[in-house]
């Protein structure tokens, strides 16, 4: 909306405002007038009701009415004609800025500056959802790492106390006819771990994210990893056991060869002790294993609580980087109906929420429409939608004027 460019004659607004005073007066004076009558029409009506003659009197009223409001027409027209002009004039200067003018240069420049805050707003939020994914993605690469390595534990405990627990079996179980067959195979026993059978360990994971070459390198790399510190710990645990056992090897010679020689119930008494022996070894064991499998899952856990935390903190940070670089918007959201369902859709919704609580006569007059802006206020303020599938909320996005 343009202003105009036409200049108005101020010396004949100057000319015509003078005419104003005596114009206003003489318009006063005939409405006082006109209005006097009418007043006194009214009261006899009230007082005495209507007649034939009354009936002629406001008649003969209404005519010179219409004749009084013609005069005072013609004679204030030249002046309010000019008054008119005049603010026409100045709010020509002010439409083009208003915001509440739907065609104005500011609300063509707002349209624009909507368009460019909603594409930057759809970038940010790409950002956050790009942000998002890969937090997910590395709190899983973090989980598996975790989870290959507790595995392999796991797994290299297991096969370590089964060790443990077969060189003990040999000793406890040995008798006189197999004692030469238990010595030759606890010297043979091997100390060393061999990478091949590390690496056979099994690791079944399932990633959601990561991908399966991805997996397989989490997994192989955390072989490589714990090969050099598991391989030495099991040839430190093989080499004391295995040289304990041997050390044990004469005195269970001597039970063996006494329980022999001894009465049965000698006899059956050494071996009652044997056996007890027997049972506190494998229970030390389990409870080594035990130790050792909660000593693993709790460095585990602190690792993989200070990797969530440290991917956490990254994106936070990405995040609060996302927000600052955001445009400033205003969000709403708007209803779009695609058929008539939708409608009564709306009318439900709205009369459940508010028009159950108006009166007959404030309800009667609303129309779909201002329903249809009480429910959108509803969403804006509560976030409570109508689900419906003729019903959908869009956003609106807005730039805001910063000052």
């Amino acid at each position: 909306m343009e202003a105009t460019t036409e200049m108005i004659k101020f010396e004949e607004v100057s000319s015509t405002l003078m005419l104003a005073e005596p114009v206003l007066i003489k318009n006063r004076n005939l409405f006082t007038q006109a209005n006097s009558k009418a007043r006194s029409l009214l009261d006899t009506i009230e007082a005495e009701g209507m007649s034939d003659e009354i009936d002629e009197e406001v008649n003969k009223w209404q005519v010179n009415a219409k004749k009084a409001l013609q005069i005072n027409y013609d004679r204030r027209s030249p002046i309010t004609q000019i008054l008119a002009k005049i603010s026409s004039e100045f709010t020509s200067l002010e439409n083009p800025l208003n915001p509440q003018k739907a065609d104005s240069i500011f609300n063509k420049l707002q349209a624009h500056r909507n368009t460019w805050a909603t594409a930057k707003e759809k970038e940010r939020k790409a950002k956050e959802a790009e942000i998002l994914r890969k937090q997910n993605v590395e709190k899983e690469r973090i989980s598996l790492r975790v989870e290959a390595e507790k595995t392999i534990r796991e797994a290299y405990n297991k096969k370590l106390y089964a060790f443990k627990a077969y060189i003990s079996k040999l000793v406890n179980e040995a008798t006189l006819a197999t004692f030469n067959d238990v010595t030759t195979k606890l010297n043979d026993v091997k100390i060393e771990y061999p990478r091949d059978a590390f690496n056979k360990i099994e690791c079944s994971l399932f990633p959601v994210y990561i991908g399966a070459a991805e997996l397989y390198g989490i997994i192989s790399n955390s072989k490589t990893d714990l090969y050099d510190e598991l391989s030495a710990n099991f040839r430190e645990n093989m080499e004391v056991d295995k040289q304990q056992a041997i050390d044990q090897l004469p005195s269970k010679k001597n039970e063996l060869e006494r329980i022999a020689k001894a009465s049965a119930k000698e006899a059956e008494q050494l071996r009652m002790e044997a056996e007890k022996r027997k049972q506190l070894e494998a229970d030390k064991l389990k409870l080594e294993q035990e130790d050792q499998a909660k000593k693993d899952t709790a460095k585990l856990e602190s690792e993989k609580s200070m990797g969530e935390a440290q991917n956490l903190f990254n994106a936070h940070f990405e995040m609060a980087e996302v927000a600052t670089s955001a445009k400033k918007v205003k969000k709403s959201y708007v209803i779009e109906v695609s058929d008539v369902s939708g409608l009564g859709a709306i009318f439900m919704f709205y009369f459940e929420k508010v028009g159950m609580t108006l009166d007959v006569e404030t309800f009667s007059k609303k129309s779909l429409n201002q329903m249809k802006k009480e429910v959108e206020k509803i969403a804006n303020a509560t976030s409570e939608m109508i689900e419906h599938p003729s019903v959908k909320y869009v956003e609106d996005i807005k730039a805001v004027i910063a000052k």
